[in-house]
C-alpha cells in the first residue's frame, strides 16, 4: 500500500485540530515520535505511518450523521377505530405513503398502514367503497421498527432495507419518523419535504365515496 509523503502529517493533524498527544496515544506511539516524524528528525517504520494515515483518513471521513439529524417530527398518526378513508385522507392531506397506527386509548403504536396496503385492499374487494369504511385495526401490518434517534443513520438503513418506515424515540417516547427518502435526501444536505403521491389520490379518487374524503 502506496501511503502519502510523511510531509502530510502535519498538515493534515492541524487541519483536524488534533494535538500531537491525541494522535500519539490513537496510534499507540509516544508524542516525542510524533513530534521527530513532523520535524523530519526520524525516519519512522511503515507500521507507525500506516497507522497515521489510517487514523486521519478516518477523521476525514464525512459523519454519517445520527437518526435525529434526519427524523421528520411532524409525526401524523392515525387510530386503530378510525376508518381507512380516515387514514387515507391524512396521507393525501399530509403527503406520506405510510402512517403508523396507534391504540385508541393509549399512546402507544400498535401497528402501521401504507397506501400501497390500501390500494391492494381496494382491488380484492366487490365493493371498493365499502372497504374504506372498514376500520384501520383489520387492515394493519405490524408496527415499523422503532429506534432511539441516537442510532446511527447506517444501522437506520439497514432497517429500512426491511420496513417502509422506522420510527425514533426519545426516553422511551416516539418523536419522529424516517422513510428512504429521508436518507436519499442527506445526499443533497437537506432535508427534503416530503411530496404527495399524485398517483395514489387519483387511484382513491376513482373509487372513494363521494365527498368522503377527497377535498382540494
Amino acid at each position: 500500500m502506496l501511503l502519502p509523503p510523511v510531509q502530510e502529517i502535519k498538515k493534515r493533524r492541524i487541519a483536524l485540530g488534533v494535538s500531537q498527544k491525541k494522535l500519539a496515544n490513537s496510534v499507540g506511539a509516544s508524542q516525542s515520535l510524533i513530534a521527530k516524524i513532523e520535524s523530519n528528525r526520524v525516519n519512522p517504520s511503515y507500521e507507525v505511518v500506516k497507522k497515521i494515515f489510517e487514523y486521519l483518513d478516518r477523521l476525514e471521513q464525512p459523519k454519517a450523521g445520527l437518526a435525529k439529524d434526519v427524523e421528520k417530527r411532524d409525526l401524523v398518526w392515525v387510530k386503530k377505530g378510525e376508518r381507512v378513508r380516515e387514514a387515507a385522507e391524512k396521507m393525501r392531506q399530509h403527503g406520506f405513503s405510510q402512517l403508523p397506527v396507534r391504540d385508541d386509548s393509549e399512546d402507544i403504536c400498535v401497528g402501521s398502514i401504507s397506501e400501497r396496503q390500501i390500494v391492494q385492499g381496494i382491488l380484492k374487494e366487490s365493493d371498493p367503497k365499502q372497504f374504506y369504511e372498514k376500520p384501520v385495526s383489520e387492515i394493519m401490518q405490524e408496527q415499523f421498527p422503532v429506534v432511539d434517534e441516537g442510532l446511527a443513520v447506517t444501522a437506520v438503513a439497514l432497517l429500512l432495507q426491511h420496513s417502509q418506515a422506522v420510527l425514533t424515540a426519545r426516553r422511551g417516547k416516539i418523536v419522529g419518523i424516517i422513510t428512504p427518502s429521508d436518507l436519499l435526501s442527506m445526499n443533497a444536505g437537506v432535508i427534503a419535504p416530503r411530496k404527495k403521491n399524485q398517483q395514489f389520490t387519483e387511484k382513491v379518487q376513482e373509487i372513494a365515496p363521494a365527498g368522503s374524503f377527497i377535498r382540494e
